[in-house]
């Protein structure tokens, strides 16, 4: 079969990256019948000479157009345009626009509230404050010492083998090691689903590369991680939150969105979710797989702190359940050990799994060889869990002072969760308390959290925040507490006040 002419004017100084013009003008080729199924396209080497541009920007292109299963490839024979579940006959994507227009669109959803939200958080000094925001662990507790012996002896071990580059994979021992990790926790993964990554950061952009477009729909719980939304953003998607309660994603309102929209994929962190701590119920796990297999929206489960339990019974990832084919498995070492080797994973399905090694090729190739062989070593010596214990037991003592502190000095009105693990807790004030204006109050006194309205996508949260209680020490989250709960009073007070008088005026 004859290749197919593709015709297309790449502007190098535009705002839009050459693969996503590549895929743009693809697109337009199928939405107006240029295309058809079982034709050819070119070959990666003659698009790549015809453009004059590198063959791996064309294979980029070329995986995310299999991704969205509009084309197939076959060893040997080339890639042809396809027709099968996802294809383009089935899921239109959003007309094409360049990254300046997704990112306006982005930011006119956010609404001019989000807009001076960023402006007024946006500051910067020197000065050193009681930090009661970041779901950081504490680097004063990082193993260093220990894990520089075990970094000397896998040089020493592996020479200079170490330092090339790995899998696209990751580091066979490491992925069997956190396979059976899981499966110890109740997980259902095999190494052959895991993929090692540069960070679970990295996971969430890769799996956005991998599974959505321009305009698509993702449902997210409300309030949600922060830097999840800005990933999902950079997408140019639509983000649908959905309402929690304290058994976690509320089954109610996710039935009614996916009943209604076409949502192409539902982000969640079942166990100590941030910002909120709350940990979904067994019931719900159920219920919300059961919910979105039903409707075929796969899920990516978010399982970044997991381990960091304090007391009770631990759940099973959903991706332990029954009928939990369609979930996305993603982890991290960075709250268990530490962020700064930047070392994660990502358990895909099988049907995900040819199209993440062409994306992942043309992205960063591999995660580092010499970070994973010493996490390797570090977690099978059994130093990982001797961390852990360490970890938790500090972990747990300071969570501990920060309710006892919240007990005694908040004023009343405010409620929070109160979480059995992770790194956050999530506080509510009365409706017309800005919590921004407490923040602003909180840094002039030496104290740092989140304004709950950053978690947010919908302007909600303008009344609440987030508190974390891993970096600190016991003493400074017991000042930080008090110094915190007479900002609150006052604020409240003040509140109280203007809604006085406004009833004085309407009187």
């Amino acid at each position: 079969m004859a290749e197919v002419v593709i015709s297309i004017q790449v502007d190098r100084d535009g705002s839009l990256p050459v693969y996503r013009q590549i895929v743009s003008e693809i697109h337009n080729m199928l939405r107006n019948n240029k295309l058809q199924s079982g034709d050819r396209l070119p070959s990666m080497r003659d698009l790549a000479n015809q453009l004059g541009v590198n063959r791996n920007t064309v294979a980029l292109a070329y995986a995310e157009l299999e991704s969205k299963g509009l084309v197939q490839s076959r060893v040997g024979s080339g890639t042809f345009v396809g027709r099968f579940p996802g294809s383009l006959e089935e899921s239109p994507p959003g007309p094409a626009s360049d990254l300046a227009g997704s990112l306006e669109r982005a930011l006119s959803r956010r609404g001019r509230q989000g807009d001076d939200l960023i402006e007024r958080i946006s500051v910067r000094d020197e000065v050193s404050r009681i930090n009661l925001s970041g779901s950081i662990p504490d680097c004063e507790l990082f193993p260093a010492g220990e894990f520089g012996e075990v970094l000397s002896q896998v040089v020493a071990d592996m020479g200079p083998a170490v330092l090339d580059y790995g899998s696209k994979e990751g580091y066979g021992p490491l992925r069997s090691w956190i396979a059976s990790r899981l499966r110890s926790q109740g997980g259902i993964i095999d190494e052959s689903e895991l993929f090692i990554l540069n960070g679970s950061q990295q996971g969430l952009d890769l799996a956005s590369k991998l599974l959505l477009d321009d305009g698509d729909c993702v449902v997210i719980e409300s309030p949600t991680y922060y830097n999840a939304i800005g990933v999902f953003r950079m997408y140019g998607v639509e983000l649908i939150p959905v309402g929690m309660d304290g058994e976690g994603i509320r089954p109610d309102q996710l039935k009614e969105i996916l009943s209604r929209r076409r949502v192409k994929l539902v982000y969640c962190m079942p166990t100590f979710q941030n910002p909120t701590g709350i940990t979904m119920s067994r019931e719900r796990r159920h219920e919300i797989l059961a919910i979105t297999a039903r409707h075929g929206v796969p899920v990516l489960e978010d399982h970044f702190d997991a381990e960091l339990r304090y007391e009770g019974q631990a759940e099973a990832p959903l991706k332990g359940f029954p009928g939990s084919d369609h979930v996305l498995h993603l982890g991290t070492f960075s709250k268990i050990l530490f962020p700064g080797l930047r070392l994660g994973w990502l358990a895909l399905p099988e049907v995900y799994q040819e199209p993440f090694r062409r994306i992942r090729a043309c992205t960063d190739l591999s995660a580092g060889l010499l970070a994973q062989v010493a996490i390797h070593r570090f977690c099978e010596e059994g130093r990982l869990d001797s961390h852990l214990e360490l970890v938790k037991r500090e972990n747990k003592a300071r969570l501990a002072v920060m309710l006892d502190e919240m007990e005694k000095q908040f004023p009343d009105g405010c409620t929070w969760t109160r979480p059995k693990g992770g790194m956050s807790l999530w506080v509510s004030m009365p409706r017309g308390v800005d919590a921004v204006e407490a923040w602003l109050d909180a840094r002039r006194a030496g104290v740092n959290f989140a304004p709950g309205a950053l978690f947010h996508v919908d302007g909600g949260g303008s009344n609440m925040f987030k508190l974390s209680f891993t970096r600190e020490g016991k003493d400074r989250i017991a000042e930080g507490i008090k110094t915190l709960g007479a900002i609150l009073r006052d604020r409240m007070q003040e509140s109280k006040g203007v809604e006085q008088s406004s009833t004085n005026v309407l009187l």
